[in-house]
């Protein structure tokens, strides 16, 4: 896992009811946004808890700097832990930077192949109106993660700091923009050529051949290529810092007599070295930018012209008016009372005209918002563009999926997926279906399910395997992973082999299971309805359809506490409802605060259908259903 924290530079930028709308917004997605967690503040709802957050801000009136710690707390692709799991990391990671008492906001995404989790913390104490900063937060991050990875059996990441600030940005950069940075440039084209200069002429000489220039600014020296763009000499390697370079090469001398020589290689802003030729789509991509902003600038000329001729519409018409009252009416106070209602008017008018006009400006900066070469190609894939999709799973940034997955042995069979529901994609090119209450992911070579390995997900993995790989079906991951593959895939009776002999074996031996025929006593008109045969418990998708069904029942803001029926759950309960889900039937009862779930059969799904909600009833250690006064349904 990684801990990073995002610094807001620009202060009247900091917004945190802005920023917890931008985490808690889906974006159109069903993947995007998980468990939303609120901590020491009065509502529950992250929209009021932000508007508290910036009422205590702002009751702290000495405050210079940014009063939102913005934290991102990401976890390793493959790695998906339990809500117990993200609280107790999220309540360590605050008490030790010295947030424990401070209001926050966490949201959980799940749009990319690192599940991570964002905090908004109000640096603001709730109590005293002092703001806290964590003192060189970034030696702890390394601490915790280490501290966290070993309580929680995360797996290990590397957290020693080997890059400096202006690497680690141009890095960001080049993953989530695609671009190619200046510092990233140097590192792969002249650094080594930098490295080996033995004179001051020698390294302007290596600059110049790559149209780059070094000169002396502050207390260091910086590195330009001409064209407006600057970075710190010891942002590129810490040996080319001002203090390394004079100890190697003397006192610095600046470049000599202007050099009619052009050079040789040149900065481009252009997209990060991959696997395969972009030129072709970066070519598209720059047409369809130049586009866009030529769209844009129309559009907003022709927002002002409209604007200006309804201004200037409104004034000839307030000016008739005055004119008119000028003409026709008598009396000095009558005319003063219409003109004050024609100047009242007027300005409401003008006041209608700007909102509209600014109206206009949001949209058409949406529509021809300037897209970075990743999202460019994020669009292009999903309206179906396979060549954009290819150019995002090249990227060097893409490792594809790690884990418990699902891959085909040999060729791709299929491109296409049936029956599955395109979510979103990631800038790796992840594909994310939608498959009934599972998502499944596919990284164009192997296929996981998202989130809580269920036996419904495994089942839409599956099926998408089949479709897209054909029959002969591998599968990698932990032991207790392929035996519930082994076991969904006999179950289902689908029609596929496993490239392992012994998980093949335990396919074909869950198909004879599931073609026994049962054993359970049928039952009599007046004897239980449930059989005995027992049936498979709700799967965590259902449980999560469940509860947010009981959520918009009731009308509240926390989803109530839904969770299986276990033997430990026997005794009375309160009947709630039955409820049918992709063809099995499941009873809710009520105890306490809790909504317990079990599977039932169809029978029984029909006679529990006509009982009023509130009913007392009775179950046994097995799900047996009797009604309060001890007849058995």
């Amino acid at each position: 896992m990684i801990i990073k924290h995002v610094p807001m530079r620009t202060l009247r930028k900091s917004n945190v009811v802005s920023l917890v709308d931008y985490l808690t917004n889906t974006q159109g997605r069903q993947e995007r946004v998980g468990e939303i967690t609120v901590t020491n503040c009065h509502s529950d709802r992250p929209d009021a808890a932000s508007l508290e957050m910036l009422n205590t801000q702002s009751l702290n009136t000495r405050a210079q700097s940014d009063k939102t710690y913005h934290l991102i707390v990401s976890f390793r692709p493959g790695e998906f832990p339990s809500a117990q799991t993200l609280r107790a990391i999220e309540a360590r990671v605050c008490h030790r930077l010295g947030f424990g008492a401070h209001q926050r906001v966490s949201v959980l995404h799940h749009d990319t192949n690192n599940v991570h989790l964002h905090l908004a913390i109000n640096k603001i104490h709730p109590i005293r109106y002092t703001l806290h900063e964590p003192y060189k937060a970034y030696r702890a991050f390394g601490e915790l993660c280490d501290r966290l990875e070993d309580t929680f059996h995360l797996e290990p990441d590397n957290h020693r700091v080997r890059k400096t600030g202006g690497e680690n940005r141009a890095s960001d950069m080049e993953r989530q923009a695609g671009i190619e940075s200046l510092i990233g440039w140097m590192q792969r084209d002249c650094l080594k050529e930098l490295r080996s200069s033995h004179s001051w002429p020698a390294l302007h000489q290596v600059l110049h051949r790559h149209g780059l220039t070094i000169q002396p600014r502050g207390q260091g020296l910086v590195i330009t290529d001409g064209q407006g763009t600057f970075v710190r000499a010891s942002s590129v390697a810490r040996d080319l810092s001002k203090q390394s370079l004079e100890r190697r090469l003397g006192r610095f001398q600046p470049p000599g007599a202007v050099r009619t020589a052009k050079p040789t290689r040149q900065y481009e802003a252009k997209p990060v070295p991959s696997r395969m030729d972009t030129t072709a789509l970066y070519a598209r991509y720059q047409q369809d930018r130049l586009t866009r902003a030529q769209g844009r600038a129309v559009a907003m000329h022709e927002a002002r012209t409209n604007k200006a001729q309804h201004i200037d519409a409104a004034k000839r018409a307030g000016q008739i008016k005055r004119d008119t009252i000028k003409l026709t009416m008598r009396g000095r106070i009558t005319k003063k009372l219409l003109y004050a209602k024609v100047s009242q008017t007027l300005r409401s008018d003008l006041r209608q005209i700007m909102e509209r006009h600014r109206r206009d400006c949001i949209a058409i900066t949406a529509r021809s918002q300037r897209m970075t070469w990743a999202d460019w190609l994020r669009q292009q894939a999903l309206a179906g563009d396979q060549e954009a999709l290819r150019a995002l799973r090249a990227r060097e940034a893409s490792r594809g999926l790690t884990g418990d997955t699902i891959t085909a042995v040999g060729t791709r069979v299929f491109d296409a997926v049936v029956g599955a529901k395109q979510d979103s994609i990631t800038k790796q090119g992840t594909i994310i279906y939608r498959v009934g209450l599972s998502a499944v992911r596919d990284d164009g070579t192997r296929l996981q399910v998202s989130r809580e390995v269920t036996n419904d997900g495994i089942e839409a993995a599956l099926r998408l395997a089949v479709h897209k790989y054909g029959t002969m079906i591998a599968v990698s991951g932990s032991d207790a992973f392929k035996q519930r593959v082994a076991q969904v895939a006999g179950q289902s009776r689908f029609t596929i082999r496993f490239d392992d002999p012994r998980l093949e074996q335990q396919r074909q031996r869950h198909v004879q299971d599931s073609r026994r025929p049962s054993t359970a006593e049928t039952p009599s008109a007046t004897g239980p309805t449930q059989t005995s045969s027992p049936l498979a418990p709700p799967s965590d998708a259902i449980l999560r359809a469940l509860a947010e069904h009981e959520r918009k029942r009731l009308q509240v803001i926390r989803t109530p506490t839904v969770r299986r029926f276990e033997a430990r759950d026997q005794g009375m309960v309160q009947f709630g409802s039955v409820e049918q889900i992709e063809g099995r039937h499941f009873a809710l009862v009520y105890r306490q605060d809790e909504t317990l779930v079990l599977s039932i059969d169809e029978g029984t799904y029909k006679r529990l259908a006509s009982l009023s909600r509130g009913r007392s009833l009775h179950l046994n250690a097995s799900g047996s259903i009797r009604l309060g006064r001890g007849h058995r349904r």
